[in-house]
């Protein structure tokens, strides 16, 4: 972790009660990190910076309904597109797969879905945005956070 997210990360440490009473030192730690592991509650919706082509495939086949009624162009560039992994912390990544489901809905939501998870609790501290269905939240930081990083934040 950069200085800067580990400040970061003491802040919402020292803003949370329930973390900040944890002790110091490595049981304290190990604690905490744990609980910043788990999924943010309420859920906190952030765009997917890896949409694998599986994923995609999903959500194709839940939209199927409406490829028929794409125009062979569009039908053949989003399923091109698609087969890669994709990273839809892109907006202008968003905006063509928006644009290639044209006017079919129901596929376009299926994707737009796709494109989203739920973040950790960990993720949403480092995260810009509202984080909700409607607007998700880009972050900075993902995966989880180990113990010793927790330690070495409480510590600085």
């Amino acid at each position: 972790m950069t200085p800067a997210q580990l400040a970061t990360l003491k802040a919402a440490i020292l803003a949370d009660p329930v973390l900040d009473a944890w002790p110091q030192g490595s049981d304290g730690a190990f604690e905490i990190a744990a609980a910043l592991n788990l999924p943010a509650t309420p859920p906190f919706i952030v765009w997917r910076s890896s949409l694998t082509p599986e994923l995609s495939r999903r959500a194709i086949i839940a939209g199927a309904v409406q490829l028929d009624n794409l125009t062979v162009g569009k039908r053949d560039a989003l399923l091109y597109l698609c087969a890669g992994t994709l990273d839809c912390t892109d907006a202008a990544l968003r905006d063509a797969i928006d644009n290639l489901c044209g006017t079919q809905n129901t596929l376009k939501a299926s994707l737009v879905a796709a494109e989203k998870r739920s973040a950790l609790r960990i993720e949403k501290i480092f995260s810009t945005g509202t984080g909700s269905d409607a607007s998700p939240a880009l972050c900075a930081r993902e995966g989880t956070v180990t113990y010793s990083e927790v330690r070495e934040a409480r510590e600085s």
